[in-house]
């Protein structure tokens, strides 16, 4: 099992949120806007790259597992 896919995945759809926030920014400018870009959207760079770590990590596990089990 890889999650090469899985991880390529994940930072594409972050990066594509994060553009279509942007957009979204030009038109929604308000202390609500402001509450949840601070809530949902500060962070999730970070959220991502350790959840990537986190993906990495078991994907050499599991290539571990599967070759002992061969």
């Amino acid at each position: 099992m890889n999650l090469s896919g899985s991880k390529a995945l994940l930072t594409d759809s972050t990066r594509e949120l994060l553009a279509k926030w942007e957009v979204t920014k030009w038109s929604w400018n308000d202390r609500k806007a402001r509450e949840f870009e601070e809530t949902w959207i500060t962070g999730l760079a970070e959220t991502l790259n350790h959840a990537l770590r986190v993906i990495d990590e078991l994907d050499k596990l599991l290539g571990r597992i599967h070759a002992d089990c061969e």
